[in-house]
């Protein structure tokens, strides 16, 4: 940073001193992130986003609190191990359809081009094949979506295909309005379908409540009521059924506002996407944005009360705003937000990729993105590449069976056992930085054993049988201008 840089910083610092103003903590953010002084940035949003959150203006506080999110720097270390009976008791609470550990690999794919097998359900809805899906992505899948309308038909040939697939099916069932929903033959014919079914059914119902494009917005006291309703007469005949309350993360408004409560929903579910341009428009780049600064705030909240869905995610490879092929965009934060999850978010059930062309198929002002998955070999690599991690589950899992190992945090001079170890250590490296692709250096003791711009989680194994005693480890991370941007030390003690 200049000396007329710092200089002026100094300067607006002072002023703060003698009279916080939004405007002046704003100047600094900006000045600091145009001289790449990027943490240093975050703390002036930070306590902007403190000022906005003391007069009470909370939607203006998440979003500072999101920008500096996406400018800080995280580094950490991890191991993989089986979980302990502790760990599970936190990580699994028991709710409908929920896998003790893990993540279900979940997909719409009903608007996917590059599929065919089309069939027809009852209510003359296209579903697409799952074994061309699958066979594609080199991976099960152990939740498909759709949507439908309600009023209209339980989708039986859907659901029982979904069946057959060892698959839960996943209903984004949306209204009109929240009064259609009474406890009447028509809720409960569907509550008696689902009995008949016995199976386990995600029912995502009346999602984006907090998006005032959703025709249920507005009031919250209703929707809650009837939300609760809904939940109570489908468990009433079909303990199986999961609902999920989902939240449009985009941080509008008090959300606990429509939250129907603890007893009034199963599960609780997160839309969100990763797209170059806000409200595909080209003077606002998002291109720094991390999904992950969209799930934490909600994760807080609820992770603790429920098991959480990402009920629809994907990045884009093509925005309408310029129409340029964009791989490495995509690829980048998919792999920030599925390499995560082990580490940072173990309540997260179920990811959902949208896979479809949204320039071709959305409706009429909402073609933004071409999220489709298949269509560009990169990004179809990447998410088999990410989805090889045996975190994600293509189907349900028992307790009985051997369950996945978990990254957990590696204690500062924590010992290790190689017994309990088999010679071998699998560690996690979290590097999480302004840049989707930061340079990354891992260091044991005197030696440089690891380098990669891969974003997100970097799975590095050590061959541990030669190793004795306090055993050094350093993460080193460089910008792509090979500048230091941060690094992180820690120990552990090798034991026979």
């Amino acid at each position: 940073m200049s000396a007329a840089a710092q200089n002026t910083a100094n300067e607006i610092k002072a002023k703060i001193a003698k009279m916080p103003l939004f405007a002046d903590w704003r100047r600094l953010a900006a000045l600091y992130e145009s001289n790449a002084q990027w943490e240093l940035a975050a703390w002036a949003l930070r306590s902007e986003a403190k000022m906005y959150r003391a007069k009470n203006s909370l939607d203006a506080a998440l979003i500072k609190e999101t920008k500096a999110a996406n400018l800080e720097t995280q580094i950490g270390f991890y191991y993989r191990r089986q979980p302990t009976q502790r760990e599970l008791a936190l990580l699994y609470k028991g709710a409908s359809a929920e896998p003790f550990i893990g993540a279900y690999r979940g997909a719409f794919i009903d608007r996917d081009d590059q599929l065919g097998g089309k069939y027809f359900d009852e209510n003359w809805q296209t579903h697409r094949s799952i074994e061309q899906f699958e066979k594609l992505t080199g991976h099960e899948h152990a939740s498909y979506f759709m949507y439908i309308s309600y009023g209209q038909k339980f989708p039986t040939k859907w659901i029982e295909d979904c069946k057959k697939h060892n698959v839960i099916p996943h209903l984004a069932w949306e209204p009109r309005s929240m009064n259609q929903v009474r406890d009447d033959a028509y809720l409960q014919g569907w509550g008696k379908e689902l009995r008949k079914l016995d199976w386990p059914v995600f029912i995502r119902f009346a999602g984006e409540m907090n998006g005032n494009w959703t025709p249920y917005h507005r009031d919250a006291k209703l929707y809650r009521e009837r939300f609760a309703l809904l939940h109570r007469v489908l468990h009433r005949y079909a303990p199986r059924v999961a609902t999920i309350w989902c939240i449009g993360a985009l941080l509008q408004g008090d959300v606990m506002q429509w939250y129907p409560g603890d007893d009034g929903c199963d599960w609780v579910g997160i839309n969100l996407y990763s797209v170059p341009f806000s409200d595909n428009d080209k003077s606002r780049p998002a291109f720094k944005n991390s999904p992950l600064t969209l799930i934490d705030p909600y994760y807080k909240m609820f992770a603790a009360r429920k098991p959480i869905a990402i009920c629809e995610f994907a990045s884009s490879h093509m925005a309408k705003a310029d129409m340029v092929l964009r791989n490495d965009f995509s690829i980048d934060k998919m792999l920030q937000l599925y390499s995560a999850l082990p580490i940072l978010y173990p309540r997260i059930k179920l990811v959902d990729w949208f896979s479809m062309n949204a320039i071709a198929h959305a409706k009429a002002g909402r073609g933004l993105s071409n999220y489709n998955l298949t269509e560009q070999a990169p990004v179809l690599a990447a998410y088999k590449r990410v989805h090889d991690d045996e975190y994600f589950l293509g189907a349900p899992i028992r307790l009985s069976d051997k369950l996945p190992n978990l990254p957990r945090g590696l204690a500062p001079n924590q010992s290790i056992s190689l017994r309990e170890l088999n010679n071998a250590l699998r560690l996690n490296l979290w590097v999480k930085t302004y840049l989707d692709r930061p340079q990354v250096f891992f260091k044991w003791n005197d030696k440089i054993v690891y380098a990669s711009r891969r974003p997100g989680a970097h799975d590095v194994g050590l061959d541990l049988q030669n190793a004795r005693g306090k055993q050094v480890f350093t993460i080193f991370v460089y910008d792509d201008k090979n500048r230091f941007i941060a690094q992180k030390q820690t120990s552990i003690n090798v034991v026979a």
